[in-house]
């Protein structure tokens, strides 16, 4: 929580420097990559050690097509939910405490002679020690991360992702002009598909918690989880009736004049690692003070809650707490799952900490400022003057900076595929795919009933073997 240093309602705001986290030395050097971004790139180590992925089968499909290229690769498993989805091959078991991990991996990388560490995101803790482990020996670290342009993308980036993109020391002065990327091939069923690996690899998660005691998860293993998740589905139905008279106003024609604040997941390591604050409420606070100290008085804030963490959180009582504070009641308002592109093409501004909305907000032409340190935050591109004067005078984003930096960010971080729902790894020829989908079907009627006959028999019950006969059953 920030400070306050009077009735009165103002606060002590941390100093900030807009952009700080992209600007870099004008006699610093910057390496200027134009290769495309492609798994190939992984494919030229010998020898790879892969850490944890995204939720699911991606990184077991990854080892497949690593192995067909001759690599040798190795997986290091940290909970059940990594061993529900990654049971083949050369597999090391961290089950020690973290402050051991940094020894424990320059072992594991010096007796495999790895040459190319793979992990999902960089902000994990154990991802972190792994960059600084691969610069301090000098070894490859690449990273994934969901796309910085969505949908049907996925992000690969040698150093690090987010705030660690190689792409953040660039000036817009030496980015490449490249073609206009290709129309990208479309993915169905991507987000049901996310969920339902999800599932499983929190239940195998609890299911192993015994196995793994020391690890914790950025988000708990437990049932309370698991309630979570079915209360968002819940709440979905309630906000899109509680929340219908302030959507159409935000969306009509005569919409008022307003600045939206897209909200990050409650715990965001990019909050946490690449900001001034630990938390979103920080956030909301500063911004709903600065809005209220220097707005225009016909002017409105919105902020939009995050869509995957609407089982978690609710800011709702806060934010109007802040807004009475602030003499802001009525200019300042809460919103759920109004359909993001067309708040965009409405709103004057955006202000974000770090999201890659603010790359959506761009292409709509919306001004945006970026709070943290964030790759895109760079003169010409981004508001790069305090949040008070942003408020009066966003200016107006310049297509033409966009549009180069767009097309460079798409050629060398972004391959066209979907961590859950492209089998570009594993091509599946159409009539195998049905023969697979009867074959499942069949498996798991067979397997139900053994669980049911299992469950009944009077012994005591595998739950972490039931969990992860399913997970195989499943995803293959």
């Amino acid at each position: 929580m920030l400070s306050f240093r009077k009735p009165s309602g103002s606060i002590d705001i941390p100093s900030l420097t807009q952009g700080s986290g992209s600007a870099t030395p004008q006699d610093l050097a910057v390496p200027v990559a134009t290769e495309p971004a492609c798994l190939d790139q992984i494919a030229r180590h010998r020898r790879i050690l892969l850490l944890q992925g995204p939720n699911g089968p991606f990184l077991a499909r990854l080892r497949d097509l690593l192995t067909a290229k001759g690599c040798q690769v190795t997986k290091v498993n940290f909970n059940g939910g990594d061993d529900a989805f990654y049971r083949r091959g050369d597999i090391v078991r961290f089950m020690q405490p973290m402050v051991l991990w940094e020894s424990v991996l320059r072992t594991l990388v010096a007796e495999r002679r790895i040459d190319a560490i793979v992990v999902f995101g960089s902000s994990r803790r154990h991802h972190r020690i792994a960059a600084r482990v691969a610069e301090a020996l000098g070894i490859a670290f690449w990273a994934f991360e969901e796309g910085y342009v969505r949908p049907d993308y996925i992000t690969l980036e040698c150093g690090g992702v987010n705030a660690d993109s190689p792409l953040a020391p660039l000036a817009i002065a030496d980015i490449p002009k490249v073609r206009v990327p290709a129309k990208p091939r479309k993915f169905r069923h991507s987000f049901r598909k996310m969920a339902l690996y999800s599932f499983w690899y929190f239940a195998g998660g609890m299911a192993g918690a015994r196995r793994y005691p020391h690890y914790q998860h950025h988000k708990p293993f437990g049932l309370h989880e698991l309630g979570q998740w079915i209360r968002a589905a819940y709440r979905k139905q309630l906000y899109r009736w509680q929340e219908r008279p302030l959507r159409e106003q935000l969306l009509a024609n005569d919409h008022p004049h307003f600045f939206l604040a897209p909200l990050q997941v409650y715990n965001d390591s990019q909050i946490r690692v690449h900001s001034p604050w630990r938390r979103i409420e920080d956030f909301i606070e500063w911004t709903a003070h600065s809005f209220a100290e220097h707005a225009p008085a016909d002017s409105v804030l919105v902020f939009k809650h995050h869509p995957m963490d609407r089982g978690h959180t609710d800011y709702a009582a806060f934010i109007e707490a802040c807004a009475a504070r602030f003499g802001a009641s009525g200019r300042i308002v809460y919103i759920h799952d109004a359909h993001l592109p067309s708040l965009l093409h409405r709103c004057m501004g955006l202000v974000t900490v770090n999201s890659t909305t603010g790359l959506q907000a761009l292409f709509h032409r919306v001004p945006v400022i970026a709070l943290g340190r964030c790759f895109y935050a760079k003169p010409g591109l981004t508001y790069q003057g305090s949040l008070d004067a942003f408020w009066n005078d966003p200016g107006a984003v310049d297509m033409r900076v966009y549009s180069r930096f767009r097309n460079y960010l798409v050629r060398v971080s972004q391959i066209n595929s979907s961590f859950y729902a492209d089998d570009m790894l594993v091509p599946v020829p159409e009539q195998r795919r049905k023969d697979l989908q009867r074959r499942k079907l069949a498996r798991l009627l067979f397997v139900a009933g053994l669980v049911t006959a299992d469950a009944y028999s009077g012994r005591v019950w595998d739950i972490t073997a039931t969990v992860n006969l399913l997970a195989a059953l499943l995803v293959g």
